[in-house]
């Protein structure tokens, strides 16, 4: 199964697609329905993937949209911002010992 999303500027909604080919033959996911349960009903997943390498398309897609995990979010502005650092450590270290060359 391929699983995407694609974003409509005009209408500020990301739209989910999933397709899948079997023995030459196309399918696609239709659209999800949802009802009223109890409230401690248990539910069954509305998909499921034999692989997590399927999601991986849909993860890319989101991920271009600027959809960024949020609990993690902070974790991903620290490690930018430390590896922002390193890099102008580096930078200092190259350009400082090349000046002594000259």
């Amino acid at each position: 199964m391929r699983l995407r999303a694609y974003y409509t500027p005009g209408s500020f909604k990301i739209g989910l697609y999933g397709s899948s080919v079997i023995e030459g033959k196309r399918f696609v996911v239709e659209p999800v329905e949802t009802k009223a349960v109890e409230k401690y009903e248990a539910s069954l997943p509305f998909l499921e993937v034999n692989e997590k390498g399927e999601f991986q398309d849909l993860l890319d897609d989101l991920w271009s949209m600027g959809l960024r995990p949020s609990a993690k979010a902070d974790e991903y502005k620290a490690q930018l911002e430390t590896m922002k650092n390193h890099l102008n450590d580096m930078r200092a270290l190259v350009f400082k010992s090349n000046r002594k060359d000259l």
